[in-house]
């Protein structure tokens, strides 16, 4: 099994817990132990979040519109299910891209075996 950097799970776990409280920090454990036992592609990452988001409009659906003079801090207080949702799935998005890039940059160091390069 290949490891993972702590600093990076700390990071998340922090960043989750500042930002969700309790459950910021639940989904942050969840996470971990998520990448320890099965250590997701980036892609699969980026799949469970639009997942997660595409049930937020679900479950708002689910609870019922209310008028529109009604949306505010009150609407989104009374649907915490789908505030929760969006911030699972904006956070494992913002992990599967950052996760993504860094697989893709090119090494730092120029391949020295090669030799210089002659113009044509």
């Amino acid at each position: 099994m290949k490891g993972r950097p702590i600093l990076e799970w700390a990071l998340l776990v922090a960043a989750l817990w500042l930002v969700g409280g309790a459950v910021g920090l639940v989904v942050a454990a969840a996470f971990v132990v998520y990448d320890l036992v099965r250590e997701p592609a980036p892609r699969d990452l980026q799949v469970i979040a639009i997942l997660l988001l595409g049930l937020v409009p679900l479950v708002v659906l689910a609870r019922g519109l209310p008028a529109a003079a009604a949306i505010g801090t009150d609407f989104v207080q009374g649907n915490l299910v789908a505030h929760h949702l969006a911030g699972a799935g904006l956070a494992l998005l913002v992990v599967g891209v950052l996760r993504e890039v860094r697989a893709e940059a090119p090494d730092a160091e120029p391949d020295r075996e090669a030799g210089p390069v002659s113009p044509r």
